[in-house]
């Protein structure tokens, strides 16, 4: 009887510890532990959990957008990569084929940067450009500027850990009893990079050019576990799951977030735009007054030539600049970014040349070098033997098409341009035209009349006639405001051109000023 009783009771421990442990971990837990490890891969295997320092983990926009930067200011350079490895001993990554990568990405377009990937890995190629005699690629004209030289220099285990667990045993003083616990953990390593460039010609160091970036490495694990154990009958169970960012992962978010602030410190390009980093926060403002002090005279001379000439205010024909031509520019330059002209390369002028939009000042540069579509018109004098006769004279500075409106002392407006006598609107750029066109006058007048002027550079003859029905000469019908003119021919012709007169009077009180220009 009692060995039966014992046999119910085991039986009946063991089938509460599986409810148990089915309770805290899912019957699915035992079989499936494939999908929680493969969706956790597609999580870390892109980014991390915690944000590099300074910036986002996607850099494939920001390599991007130092290519276009590189182009616009003009930036170049020529550097070799040196062996980047892992002083720590603990990341085993390729960490120089990753920032050679960078590099070509940074690149693409502007190929402003030439970077050399030679080392120990290019043995083949050495050996076959010996073996075929050409050393085309050891000229002297061809050896780098500068060298890029660094390493992964800090990784530091649980630089942070927390753990909390928690358990439950019952009958622990007897040899039968069951037990059942849950655990969970998260730590922080932290991981450094540091490079900085080297001059080639005599091995030292580029002051300021360097990248300091560390990244943080979040691990996480849950674990739960349980035991049984009777006389001659034992239940156990074990299950646990964890999860980390890759180390690979960060330390290609390190080296390219450090290449592009490498470069941009190098070629003094505002990389951190690229980054999102606003030009009003403390460390970028105070690298701005640190290139101003550190860059010579020359030095800011050339900078300067290389951006005007990058943006097209001085000619990129491969010949010594010419002082006189420069003077020019930079004054130009100064007015474009809205700084008073003082003809010193300033800290002012620095801040907003790094602040300003070079797509913004070259579309500007680009305006003022198109034609523009201009009116002149002046009233000119007065014959005397026809005091009451008054003359004028319109004179486009393009081919346009030209229409001419008059609004007597009465109020009414009628066209005199294009009319019966002169049916043509077009006139040719430069060629006046004196107004009245044809066997009519312009009488004097004590009242106030307007003459208003427009030019278009296409023809809008037939539109026009329907937008403001009436002939020439005569009023157009109940029109009695100019405004309504400069309506129509801002839908008609959006880049329209107008000019204007009011005037009054004859002879001696005759009097004329610019209206609606």
């Amino acid at each position: 009887m009692q060995s039966l009783i014992r046999r119910s009771a085991t039986l009946f421990v063991g089938t509460f510890m599986l409810t148990v442990l089915g309770g805290l971990s899912g019957c699915k837990t035992l079989s499936d532990t494939r999908s929680p490890v493969l969706k956790e891969y597609e999580a870390r295997r892109q980014s991390t959990m915690l944000p590099v320092q300074r910036v986002v983990t996607d850099f494939d926009k920001p390599l991007r957008c130092m290519d276009e930067m590189l182009e616009t200011y003009g930036a170049s350079a020529s550097l070799l990569v040196e062996d980047l490895g892992d002083k720590t001993g603990k990341v085993s990554a390729g960490t120089t084929q990753m920032f050679i990568s960078a590099m070509s990405q940074m690149t693409r377009r502007s190929q402003s940067i030439r970077t050399m990937a030679f080392g120990d890995d290019v043995k083949n190629l050495s050996s076959y450009m010996l073996q075929s005699n050409s050393l085309s690629a050891f000229q002297a004209s061809l050896i780098p500027t500068y060298t890029v030289r660094g390493s992964i220099t800090q990784f530091d285990d649980n630089l942070a850990k927390k753990t909390a667990d928690a358990g439950l045993t019952l009958g622990i003083a007897s040899k039968d009893f069951l037990g059942a616990g849950a655990s969970r953990s998260t730590s922080i390593n932290m991981l450094a990079l540091d490079l900085a460039v080297v001059r080639s010609s005599d091995f030292s160091i580029v002051p300021g050019v360097n990248s300091r970036n560390s990244a943080a490495i979040l691990q996480e694990g849950d674990g739960v576990d349980g035991e049984a154990a009777f006389s001659k009958l034992g239940i156990n169970y074990m299950t646990s799951f964890s999860k980390s960012d890759g180390k690979t992962v960060a330390v290609r978010n390190l080296v390219e977030l450090s290449a592009i602030e490498l470069i941009g410190k190098l070629t003094k390009v505002p990389y951190w735009k690229c980054l999102g980093v606003d030009a009003s926060q403390p460390d970028v403002a105070a690298e701005i007054e640190d290139w101003q002090d550190a860059m010579s005279g020359a030095e800011k001379l050339a900078f300067y030539i290389r951006h005007l000439t990058a943006i097209g205010l001085l000619p990129d024909d491969g010949k010594p600049t010419d002082p006189a031509a420069f003077k020019v520019a930079l004054r130009r330059y100064f007015d474009l970014l809205g700084v008073p002209y003082n003809g010193e390369f300033s800290l002012a002028l620095l801040r907003a040349h790094f602040n300003a939009d070079p797509k913004q000042i070259m579309a500007r540069l680009e305006q003022a070098a198109a034609p523009v579509l201009q009116l002149s018109l002046q009233a000119l004098p007065i014959d005397p033997t026809r005091p009451a006769s008054l003359r004028f004279r319109l004179t486009p500075t393009l081919d346009s098409n030209v229409y001419c409106f008059l609004q007597d002392e009465h109020g009414g407006i009628a066209r005199i341009f294009p009319n019966r006598w002169q049916l043509q609107s077009h006139l040719a750029g430069g060629r006046p035209l004196d107004l009245p066109a044809g066997r009519f006058q312009i009488t004097a007048a004590s009242s106030a009349q307007i003459l208003q002027c427009f030019a278009t550079r296409h023809n809008i003859d037939s539109t026009l006639g329907s937008a403001l029905p009436g002939g020439d000469l005569t009023p157009l019908g109940n029109l009695k405001d100019l405004s309504v003119l400069r309506t129509t021919f801002a839908r008609l012709a959006p880049e329209h051109a107008v000019v204007g007169l009011r005037f009054q009077g004859s002879n001696t009180t005759f009097a004329a000023q610019p209206y609606g220009n």
